[in-house]
């Protein structure tokens, strides 16, 4: 069963890098919790090709590592190196640089539902992460939280 989801990650991945690579932008469906509160499960992102250059402190980056596709947020720019460094919003620590092999976009837009919302955090986004950054409980809660209203929200849509 690990073999199947390993070779469907690494397949999606292709996917969206070709996409990019073709297009210039792609669609994806986030399924993790690491950018909360800004970037929830279910909202899409809008990816737009960029170089390492093009990238700022501050942008989120989808960056493809060990066949996962990652979208977090730029914490600091190695011009020297060529090197990004992210870290997920609510996550304590960083992740390694990624490099610009590694690097596949950066989000211009979050969809959820009918609107669009920026990427950029705000004032209460940044506290909010702290808070999630460092207890586990509240990001528990803030997950039933978020699903329960989308089930809610999904609900009065069918009727």
């Amino acid at each position: 069963m690990l073999a199947i989801r390993e070779s469907r990650n690494a397949i999606g991945c292709q996917l969206v890098a070709d996409a990019l690579h073709s297009w210039g932008s792609a669609k994806i469906r986030v399924t993790g919790s690491s950018m909360l509160p800004r970037v929830l499960p279910g909202d899409v992102i809008v990816v737009e090709r960029v170089q390492t250059s093009e990238v700022a402190c501050g942008d989120i980056a989808l960056f493809a590592r060990d066949n996962r596709l990652f979208a977090h947020r730029v914490v600091e720019w190695d011009e020297r190196h060529y090197r990004v460094s992210t870290s997920g919003d609510s996550l304590a620590a960083a992740d390694p640089p990624i490099t610009a092999d590694e690097l596949l976009g950066r989000v211009t837009s979050i969809l959820r539902g009918h609107r669009s919302v920026p990427p950029a955090a705000t004032l209460l986004h940044r506290i909010g992460s702290l808070l999630l950054k460092h207890s586990e409980f509240l990001t528990k809660c803030f997950l039933w939280m978020h699903s329960r209203t989308r089930s809610l929200r999904e609900e009065t849509e069918w009727t």
